[in-house]
């Protein structure tokens, strides 16, 4: 079995098995150990599942400030980062256990369990492969049959592995259920509660965004992301996202909502797009105090690119324990209605304005109604000649800055940006950070090495400096 497995059974052990032990040394079989069998499909899911989530948190806890959601620390002046709270829970936890998920499901042909493990470690891959570039996979855990695995390249995870995952995932949730009773209905799906069609339009959702990515290398790809996303979520309702209770909160809460010393603030470039100072002047958007809070409810400033915490007095606004994505209780959200419907109008954007037009009206709208916005501001906002500019005089930046307030927190804000290169036509406004550690004052490219990486693995790649394009983006 898998390491992930040896760990379940070394750590129960430790828990129960010590005292079963002390009055049966005459007997070989250790009856306070749990047994391989023991540690069921079911019972691995929702480790599976909180163990992406922690890997979707990762990426973004200090990446975020790469696209200036956040900033404050060193890292938004491109010093070397090497994103290990991505790293440590994707090779240590989510990959370990969602490749037992799928070997066991698939040896019993319980392809329900093993189509919603490929969903979570397909968009766990795209994750990384979109930050690292190469990353192990083929070598990938392996045990001690392999302790120093070699890395695939970004090239052959975009082309060959991460679509056949989806693409398996996608097969896999339209096969018959399994014959075992135990096995028929999906149990301990803290996402979607055992609902396979929900699970499918996931697979579709991912390969949407999958396929938008690609697009950077093969512009026709695009349509099998608008194909895709007709596949997927028809409402907010279907968001993949993970729920937090009080007594299990959500990350954001833990790391910047709740202390009281914030180590990160909200950005300027995202503080001003919606305090009206910027892209669109004179309209506050609603969900500014969704998002943040600010000592001068009249008066949001971010802090700007580069600049660390406290450098500026002026600085006001930070998460807390009661903004909309920082909460205790708050989803941890990975793919939305609301992202789909940008991917969306994008797509269309030079095919078909009307289409793309309604998408990107639609994506505001989700993202309005999904925090609580009420009624009344969605309409207001959604009627503004600035947000409402009409089919004809609709124009990329404007999908793409809708998509980025939308988005606010994710990481995969960074790819879309990377797949324009920070072009001003699309990001207008957005500036360097005023300290630029890499040579040459390049945008940022990628992560740096995981620090976990060199001296514990002998086969790494080469790795450039953090100003290179990763192949996905390099043409």
């Amino acid at each position: 079995m898998k390491r992930f497995i040896q760990t379940i059974l070394s750590t129960v052990l430790l828990l129960f098995g010590t005292t079963a032990c002390d009055n049966l040394l005459d007997i070989n079989v250790d009856p306070g150990r749990i047994s391989e069998d023991q540690v069921t499909i079911p019972n691995l899911l929702p480790s599976a599942i909180r163990f992406t989530a922690n890997v979707q948190f990762g990426a973004s806890q200090y990446g975020v400030q790469y696209p200036q959601y956040l900033g404050g620390q060193a890292i938004s002046q491109y010093t070397p980062y090497g994103f290990d709270q991505l790293w440590r829970p994707l090779y240590t936890n989510a990959f370990p256990s969602l490749q037992e998920i799928i070997v066991r499901a698939e040896e019993v042909e319980a392809f329900n369990y093993s189509g919603i493990a490929k969903v979570l470690l397909a968009m766990n891959m795209l994750t990384g492969s979109s930050i690292f570039g190469d990353l192990p996979y083929t070598e990938a855990n392996q045990g001690t049959s392999n302790l120093y695995p070699c890395y695939d390249t970004m090239e052959s995870l975009y082309e060959v592995h991460i679509p056949e995952l989806i693409n398996s995932a996608i097969e896999d949730l339209q096969r018959p259920l399994p014959e075992l009773p135990t096995l028929t209905v999906v149990r301990n799906d803290y996402i979607y509660n055992g609902d396979l069609n929900k699970w499918l339009k996931a697979a579709y959702a991912l390969r949407a965004r999958y396929h938008l990515h690609m697009s950077s290398r093969n512009p026709s790809l695009i349509n099998e992301a608008a194909n895709d996303v007709d596949m997927a979520f028809t409402s907010i309702e279907d968001d993949l996202q993970l729920m937090y209770e009080e007594n299990i909160q959500n990350p954001w809460w833990s790391f910047l909502g709740n202390p009281v010393n914030k180590i990160m603030q909200p950005g300027s470039y995202i503080t001003n797009m919606m305090n009206g100072t910027a892209q669109y002047p004179g309209v506050e958007d609603p969900r500014l105090p969704f998002y943040m809070a600010s000592s001068d409810p009249d008066n949001f400033t971010g802090v700007e690119a580069g600049r660390l915490v406290g450098d500026n007095p002026d600085v006001n606004v930070n998460l807390t324990a009661d903004t909309w994505y920082s909460r205790d209780i708050a989803p941890l959200l990975m793919i939305t209605y609301s992202e789909l419907q940008f991917i969306k109008a994008e797509a269309y954007f030079s095919s078909n304005r009307e289409l793309s037009y309604q998408s990107y009206l639609n994506g505001i709208e989700a993202s309005l109604v999904k925090i609580g916005v009420p009624n009344e501001e969605v309409n207001q906002y959604l009627s503004n000649e600035l947000i409402a500019v009409g089919a004809l005089n609709l124009q990329l930046s404007d999908i793409m800055l809708q998509k980025y307030i939308s988005l606010f927190l994710q990481i995969e804000t960074w790819t879309d940006m990377r797949r324009y290169q920070y072009a001003q036509e699309v990001y207008p406004g957005l500036s360097q950070p005023v300290i630029n550690q890499i040579p040459g004052n390049p945008w940022i490219q990628r992560s740096n090495i995981a620090d976990d990486e060199p001296g514990t693995n002998t086969c790494l790649p080469e790795i450039p400096n953090q100003g290179v394009p990763l192949w996905l983006f390099n043409n």
